[in-house]
């Protein structure tokens, strides 16, 4: 698969868009941490007491056992969980301050109790949509990685090799893969990865509620890293 990163270029905004649009979807309510109750923002004991109740339900999560621990992790102390029956998230940091969420979705899980034909159809569809697009985007950032594949052209393009990406390998045979956007552009680094063409996870950082843009792939690797580290993909159902 040799390509130019130039080539690479529409095809990548349209699946980058489309993943932004899904990670969106996949928000669980309540989600805005942190946010307005009525006239005023909640006391920083409501809020820990929010955050442990929603950290409490997620504990019999079967994903819930593949996250980090909840403990300080690359310095930042753990902060929530939050959980659906086929997703789940983790944030690390502070409300209001820097912070790092690991989500995770479940793209093959069983039919929910009691939903109908058609649902359980259109569920798997958009499943299938997320699994694909997800595939899509790893493979075709993971070919920009080897340095046979990606020539000068390309690097420069990007604005040199400091923000190619790069695979982090895990305890499974599925990497995480670091991204940022080109030098010349305003853009979130992440870190993606599918785990047995099944489990998709993403890897956020955001500062003051806006996603950290700005970070070379070497920055975002070394923000990511520790946390990558102590996810375990091979404790999967």
């Amino acid at each position: 698969m040799r390509a130019s990163f130039r080539s690479l270029q529409p095809t990548m905004l349209s699946v980058f868009v489309a993943m932004t649009l899904l990670t969106a979807c996949g928000k669980h309510q309540g989600d805005e941490e942190g946010g307005a109750q009525g006239n005023g923002q909640p006391d920083a004991a409501a809020q820990a007491r929010e955050d442990a109740a929603s950290t409490a339900k997620c504990e019999d999560n079967p994903l819930a056992q593949s996250l980090p621990p909840k403990e300080t992790v690359g310095g930042l102390p753990f902060l929530l969980r939050d959980c659906a029956s086929d997703s789940i998230r983790a944030v690390y940091g502070t409300h209001g301050g820097r912070q790092i969420e690991i989500s995770m979705t479940d793209t093959s899980p069983p039919p929910a109790a009691g939903d109908q034909a058609a649902q359980q159809d259109l569920n798997r569809r958009t499943r299938d949509m997320q699994r694909s697009t997800s595939r899509a985007a790893i493979e075709m950032l993971t070919a920009m990685t080897d340095p046979m594949q990606t020539s000068a052209d390309a690097l420069a393009a990007i604005g040199g090799p400091d923000y190619a990406p790069i695979l982090v390998p895990t305890a499974t045979k599925d990497s995480f893969i670091v991204h940022v956007t080109a030098k010349t552009q305003v853009g979130p680094a992440e870190a993606l990865a599918l785990f047995k063409d099944r489990y998709m996870v993403t890897l956020q950082a955001s500062d003051n509620g806006s996603a950290l843009t700005g970070l070379t792939t070497p920055q975002a690797q070394a923000l990511y890293l520790p946390f990558i580290q102590a996810f375990h993909p091979e404790r999967l159902p």
